[in-house]
């Protein structure tokens, strides 16, 4: 992988005619409790408390109540230790509860190299990787291996790849690996080979597709086993680059290229664009992408058909999207997105804020539009998803040269975890791996973003015995709904004003009150106030305006 990657109307209930309001009409946005019944929720943006690492996890596998992590680091700590303190020694892979975050000790094979991907066999029993290392607990493994989830020790499965393998998938019958190998168990196979499960070094699997240009990134298995897809870096695959293109669907038996619609649209590959990952729900498959110069059309994530190969939809923010997960109603994102209008979502800005997990509808709710603005590549009329209200705050770490925040995604039902080498998660350090969960499970205590001082609620005095009060909107990160409540003189009055804003983040614009029939000459106190749909309160200071 690259190391630089680079609705209802809008609720506004205005009864007084001496309050106005810049925020414009909005579409529906969902969240944790969406005012629109026809959106899917979110999970909470609460972050749950979860072990820590010392470096960048590339890759989370849910079985049960366990997560296993895949990586490059060298140490776990409990969530709340600050970094090298309460440490347990991890070589590239750990195991935690999914219900608490926790380490789970029993554990730890030890990896001599990164651990880039993994992928859990149709039994369940064991956990085939994929990386760099050579060696695990001092058994020679070259780049392929796979682990006894029962014992946590390494299996007599030993695929020898020349160099380094990038994804792996599995099938009761086959184990696929791609990379950036030349040879797989000392035959030839360029960037993609398939083995046999229980491989000790002779079952190497007839699939040889010709693959020209850059490494395989992804692979992902079709519910019946008999086709994969594959996403990279590479130009053309059996000699092919429509399809094969970054993209390309194999048929596993004989390793012919398959028709790919997808293709003609989505097209990344060479030096400086690429397909980064890839994940399969049984009926689609999901892919995303990266554009750095040239070479590529596509940086959001998109949605196709195993049956046909066509087009679902396609999100086309600009910022790299690194990992996707769709869940029953709802798709993950990790990425540093900081530009989506094209797609329906939010827009660039200057200077340019980055949001690293986002999530959209599983299935078409719009259009998309042209980018007029700043000469990106575009894909107008294509299908699109719907940005759902879910945006926590990211802090980049520094572990590798990207300096990025979020690499991977992975969800069940109730819970999505992220990692990757962020160092804080809505300002609690947490660094590396986190978890969110549904509503009923999350503490649910994110509220407003702005409070205090930052919220900056300002008064003045136009003319005689009027004050007008002015506030910056206050979005929630998980919810879409905010009521603004204004008090004067205290809190335990009635509001002298409450205005329900139900709009994405972006279009919780500025508001501006006029209260009238004040004495000349007093002063009166304000506050105002922001509360989500689960009574998270948000308020600002007082402050006093003196009456004309």
């Amino acid at each position: 992988m690259r190391d630089v990657m680079k609705p209802i109307l809008a609720v506004l209930l205005l009864v007084a005619t001496s309050l106005t309001l810049a925020t414009s009409v909005t579409s529906a946005s969902a969240d944790t409790a969406p005012t629109d019944t026809d959106l899917p929720k979110t999970v909470a943006a609460d972050v749950l408390p979860t072990v820590q690492i010392n470096g960048v996890a590339w890759k989370q596998v849910i079985v049960g109540d366990i997560v296993y992590v895949g990586g490059s680091f060298t140490s776990a700590r409990p969530a709340g230790a600050a970094a090298g303190t309460s440490e347990t020694a991890r070589s590239n892979m750990l195991a935690y509860r999914l219900s608490t975050g926790k380490l789970i000790t029993t554990f730890a094979p030890k990896f001599n190299g990164q651990v880039k991907d993994m992928a859990l066999s149709p039994d369940k029993k064991l956990l085939y990787v994929a990386g760099g290392f050579t060696q695990i607990d001092g058994v020679n493994r070259y780049r392929g291996a796979a682990i006894d989830l029962a014992t946590g020790k390494v299996t007599s499965f030993r695929p020898i790849f020349n160099s380094t393998t990038n994804a792996v998938a599995a099938t009761s019958t086959a184990v696929f690996y791609g990379g950036v190998f030349t040879s797989a168990d000392n035959t030839a196979r360029t960037k993609l080979a398939a083995v046999k499960p229980g491989d000790t070094g002779t079952g190497l699997l007839p699939m040889n597709p010709k693959l020209a240009g850059g490494n395989v990134n992804d692979i992902v298995v079709s519910s019946e086993g008999t086709k994969i897809v594959i996403g990279g870096a590479f130009t053309s695959v059996n000699g092919s680059s429509s399809p094969g293109y970054g993209v390309a669907r194999l048929e596993v038996s004989s390793g012919s290229s398959l028709a790919l619609p997808v293709n003609t649209e989505i097209r990344n590959g060479g030096a400086e664009a690429a397909i980064l990952s890839l994940e399969s729900d049984g009926t689609s498959f999901y892919g995303t992408g990266y554009d750095y110069g040239s070479g590529g059309n596509f940086e959001g994530s998109f949605k196709a058909d195993w049956a046909t190969g066509k087009l679902t939809w396609l999100e086309d923010c600009h910022g790299d999207t690194y990992a996707v997960w769709p869940t029953a109603e709802t798709v993950y994102q990790a990425s540093h997105k900081h530009g989506c209008d094209t797609s329906g979502g939010f827009p660039e800005t200057k200077p340019r804020a980055w949001y690293h997990a986002t999530a959209t509808t599983q299935d078409v709710r719009g259009t998309n539009i042209a980018d007029d603005k700043y000469g990106y590549a575009d894909h107008p009329g294509t299908p699109r998803p719907e940005f759902l209200e879910w945006y926590p705050k990211w802090t980049n770490g520094t572990y590798t040269s990207a300096k990025q925040s979020t690499w991977t995604v992975t969800a069940n039902a109730s819970y999505v975890v992220y990692g990757g080498e962020f160092l804080k998660v809505n300002g609690v350090a947490q660094q590396g791996l986190v978890r969110f969960a549904v509503k009923d499970v999350a503490p649910n205590k994110v509220g407003p973003t702005l409070k205090g001082a930052k919220w900056a609620l300002t008064g003045s005095s136009p003319s005689a015995g009027k004050a007008t009060l002015k506030w910056p909107g206050n979005p929630d990160k998980d919810n879409a709904t905010v009521t603004y409540k204004l008090y004067r003189g205290s809190l335990d009055s009635t509001p002298i004003k409450t205005v329900k804003v139900s709009a994405p983040f972006w279009k919780h614009t500025a508001m501006t009150f006029t209260d009238t029939g004040r004495t000349s000459r007093s002063s009166q106190k304000y506050k105002i106030e922001a509360v989500d749909p689960l009574g998270n309160i948000s308020r600002s200071d007082w402050v006093t305006v003196t009456i004309r």
